[in-house]
């Protein structure tokens, strides 16, 4: 964790330079951040579910067709997806998990909810350049890369905006 407390501390520095939200809105945002959070886990949870649908199904197609084809179609860019799609959705149940732990701390205004709120948008960013780089194609990769920077951003932003109102508890 201690190098979690430095990266936070990082990111304070880059963040410092940026306009500040109006109080109003950093209060609203800290109240009301723990319902959001919630309704982030129910869509994520479902998500995960279709994700893994998806999965077994073209696991399932990928099958049939190597049985039919031959064993070329398993090392296909197919085979590939799946492996890519059963590594986001590593990522995804991981970050559902750490978000759905923090709810009951940012409800009473614990520091350690955000804290896992700032650990699952690092966890995020990771997964986004890991599935950049496991895309496989050179064209997309600045451009994911440069959305991975742009949303990390954006997330971290809106974090550090209402950090003041978790205690240190």
């Amino acid at each position: 964790m201690d190098s979690i407390k430095k990266l936070e501390i990082m990111v304070e520095g880059w963040l410092k330079p940026f306009p500040h939200l109006p109080a109003n809105w950093r209060k609203w945002i800290g109240e009301n951040v723990w319902w959001m959070t919630l309704v982030g886990v129910i869509l994520s949870g479902l998500a995960g579910l279709a994700m893994v649908g998806a999965i077994l199904t073209a696991m399932s197609f990928l099958g049939a067709a190597t049985s039919i084809y031959g064993v070329y179609v398993a090392q296909s860019y197919s085979s590939w997806w799946v492996i890519s799609s059963i590594v986001a959705l590593i990522f995804m149940v991981s970050i559902v998990v750490l978000t759905a732990m923090a709810i009951q701390p940012l409800k009473s205004f614990k520091k350690k909810g955000w804290d896992l709120l700032f650990l699952t948008s690092v966890i995020g960013v990771v997964s986004m350049v890991i599935s950049a780089v496991m895309n496989l194609n050179a064209l997309n990769l600045i451009p994911n890369l440069i959305s991975a920077i742009i949303s990390a951003t954006i997330s971290m932003y809106f974090l550090f905006e209402i950090r003041s109102q978790f205690d240190k508890k």
